[in-house]
């Protein structure tokens, strides 16, 4: 079964971003990993609704700085947050920010899926 978004994975380590891509990719998502914020940015920008997944705390800018970054310019896309650890403060900025879901590593796949579930329900949905 395919789905509809594609699902952007940003994580700096390597093994995080291989890791989502197969799970996601076994369960019908299209899937696009990068490495940083700026390689996210730099990236080609698909028309098609998508889901980010994002890290906390990458070197360069965050998780929290891009997410900040594209509301600023207005692209609104459903954003679940990972961490294996954070600050009290970048915790409390990721839930102010209103994401689909906060998940501390390691979270299991059905944690997972069920935040993209939601994430999926959050995404403006076409007429004919």
């Amino acid at each position: 079964m395919t789905h509809p978004a594609i699902i952007e994975v940003v994580d700096d380590n390597p093994d995080i971003r291989r890791m989502l891509a197969l799970v996601l990719k076994s369960h019908g998502f299209e899937v696009r990993t990068h490495d940083s914020a700026e390689t996210f940015l730099n990236a080609e920008n698909p028309q098609a609704p998508r889901i980010l997944i994002l890290d906390v705390r990458m070197p360069g800018m965050s998780g929290l700085e891009l997410h900040a970054r594209l509301q600023a310019q207005n692209q609104k896309f459903p954003v679940i947050y990972m961490s294996g650890e954070c600050q009290p403060h970048e915790t409390t900025a990721a839930q102010s920010s209103k994401p689909v879901d906060f998940l501390w590593k390691p979270f299991s796949t059905q944690q997972l899926l069920q935040a993209i579930k939601r994430g999926l329900q959050m995404l403006p949905t076409t007429t004919a």
